[in-house]
Protein backbone atom coordinates (compact mmCIF):
# COMPACT_ATOMS: atom_id res chain seq x y z
CA UNK A 1 0.00 0.00 0.00
CA UNK A 2 2.86 2.37 0.84
CA UNK A 3 4.50 1.63 -2.52
CA UNK A 4 1.31 2.55 -4.38
CA UNK A 5 0.95 5.82 -2.46
CA UNK A 6 4.63 6.63 -3.01
CA UNK A 7 4.31 5.90 -6.74
CA UNK A 8 1.16 8.05 -6.96
CA UNK A 9 2.95 10.93 -5.19
CA UNK A 10 5.96 10.69 -7.53
CA UNK A 11 3.76 10.61 -10.64
CA UNK A 12 1.72 13.56 -9.37
CA UNK A 13 4.83 15.61 -8.67
CA UNK A 14 6.39 14.81 -12.03
CA UNK A 15 3.34 15.41 -14.22
CA UNK A 16 1.10 17.64 -12.11
CA UNK A 17 3.21 20.75 -12.61
CA UNK A 18 4.40 20.04 -16.14
CA UNK A 19 4.84 23.09 -18.34
CA UNK A 20 2.63 23.27 -21.37
CA UNK A 21 3.55 25.34 -24.38
CA UNK A 22 0.65 26.95 -26.16
CA UNK A 23 0.93 28.61 -29.50
CA UNK A 24 -0.92 31.92 -29.70
CA UNK A 25 -2.51 32.54 -33.06
CA UNK A 26 -3.98 35.74 -34.40
CA UNK A 27 -7.12 35.91 -36.51
CA UNK A 28 -7.03 35.24 -40.22
CA UNK A 29 -6.37 38.18 -42.52
CA UNK A 30 -10.07 38.51 -43.37
CA UNK A 31 -11.08 38.74 -39.67
CA UNK A 32 -11.00 41.87 -37.53
CA UNK A 33 -8.11 42.09 -35.06
CA UNK A 34 -9.23 43.62 -31.73
CA UNK A 35 -7.07 44.41 -28.72
CA UNK A 36 -7.25 46.63 -25.66
CA UNK A 37 -3.68 47.82 -26.24
CA UNK A 38 -1.67 48.91 -29.24
CA UNK A 39 1.30 46.58 -28.86
CA UNK A 40 2.05 43.24 -30.47
CA UNK A 41 0.75 44.12 -33.93
CA UNK A 42 2.72 44.59 -37.10
CA UNK A 43 3.86 48.15 -37.53
CA UNK A 44 3.54 50.40 -39.36
CA UNK A 45 -0.20 50.60 -39.43
CA UNK A 46 -2.43 53.40 -40.63
CA UNK A 47 -4.99 54.85 -38.21
CA UNK A 48 -8.28 55.34 -40.05
CA UNK A 49 -10.43 56.91 -37.36
CA UNK A 50 -12.19 56.51 -34.04
CA UNK A 51 -15.10 54.16 -33.53
CA UNK A 52 -17.78 54.71 -30.90
CA UNK A 53 -20.63 52.22 -30.41
CA UNK A 54 -23.38 52.54 -27.81
CA UNK A 55 -26.47 50.40 -27.26
CA UNK A 56 -29.01 50.26 -24.48
CA UNK A 57 -31.41 47.47 -23.64
CA UNK A 58 -35.09 47.93 -22.89
CA UNK A 59 -37.31 46.63 -20.13
CA UNK A 60 -40.53 48.06 -18.74
CA UNK A 61 -39.74 48.75 -15.07
CA UNK A 62 -43.03 47.52 -13.64
CA UNK A 63 -44.09 44.90 -11.16
CA UNK A 64 -43.42 41.44 -12.73
CA UNK A 65 -43.46 42.85 -16.27
CA UNK A 66 -39.91 44.10 -15.68
CA UNK A 67 -38.76 40.48 -15.58
CA UNK A 68 -39.55 40.14 -19.31
CA UNK A 69 -36.44 40.83 -21.39
CA UNK A 70 -37.64 42.78 -24.42
CA UNK A 71 -34.11 43.72 -25.46
CA UNK A 72 -31.05 43.03 -23.32
CA UNK A 73 -27.59 44.05 -24.48
CA UNK A 74 -24.86 41.48 -25.01
CA UNK A 75 -21.30 42.84 -25.48
CA UNK A 76 -20.13 39.64 -27.18
CA UNK A 77 -22.80 39.95 -29.88
CA UNK A 78 -22.01 43.65 -30.26
CA UNK A 79 -18.29 42.96 -30.80
CA UNK A 80 -18.73 40.07 -33.21
CA UNK A 81 -21.50 41.56 -35.32
CA UNK A 82 -22.13 45.29 -35.22
CA UNK A 83 -18.64 46.51 -34.34
CA UNK A 84 -16.83 44.16 -36.74
CA UNK A 85 -19.13 45.29 -39.57
CA UNK A 86 -18.53 48.95 -38.72
CA UNK A 87 -14.74 48.47 -38.74
CA UNK A 88 -14.96 46.81 -42.18
CA UNK A 89 -17.28 49.57 -43.42
CA UNK A 90 -14.70 52.18 -42.36
CA UNK A 91 -12.08 50.30 -44.40
CA UNK A 92 -10.10 48.94 -41.46
CA UNK A 93 -9.03 45.47 -40.45
CA UNK A 94 -8.21 46.09 -36.80
CA UNK A 95 -9.44 47.88 -33.69
CA UNK A 96 -6.82 48.87 -31.11
CA UNK A 97 -7.02 50.65 -27.75
CA UNK A 98 -10.42 49.03 -27.32
CA UNK A 99 -12.40 50.10 -24.27
CA UNK A 100 -15.65 48.41 -23.22
CA UNK A 101 -18.05 49.80 -20.63
CA UNK A 102 -20.84 47.30 -19.96
CA UNK A 103 -23.69 47.51 -17.51
CA UNK A 104 -25.51 44.15 -17.38
CA UNK A 105 -29.27 43.84 -17.42
CA UNK A 106 -30.90 43.90 -13.99
CA UNK A 107 -34.21 42.39 -12.88
CA UNK A 108 -34.65 44.74 -9.95
CA UNK A 109 -37.03 43.68 -7.18
CA UNK A 110 -39.81 41.58 -8.77
CA UNK A 111 -39.36 43.61 -11.94
CA UNK A 112 -39.44 47.02 -10.30
CA UNK A 113 -36.46 49.19 -11.33
CA UNK A 114 -35.49 46.67 -14.04
CA UNK A 115 -33.08 47.76 -16.78
CA UNK A 116 -31.94 46.17 -20.01
CA UNK A 117 -28.33 47.21 -19.48
CA UNK A 118 -26.03 49.19 -21.73
CA UNK A 119 -22.78 48.75 -23.60
CA UNK A 120 -20.38 51.42 -24.85
CA UNK A 121 -17.34 50.49 -26.96
CA UNK A 122 -14.72 52.78 -28.43
CA UNK A 123 -11.31 52.41 -29.99
CA UNK A 124 -9.06 53.30 -32.92
CA UNK A 125 -9.73 51.68 -36.29
CA UNK A 126 -6.51 50.77 -38.13
CA UNK A 127 -5.40 49.30 -41.45
CA UNK A 128 -2.49 46.85 -41.06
Amino acid sequence: MKKILLMFAVVTLLFGCAAMKQKITFPASDDIYMTTGDGDIQKPYTPIGQLFYWDQGFRIPGLLIGLIAFKDVDPDVALKQEIAQEVKRMGGDGLINLSINWQPAKNGFLGMFATGGSVAVYGTVIKR
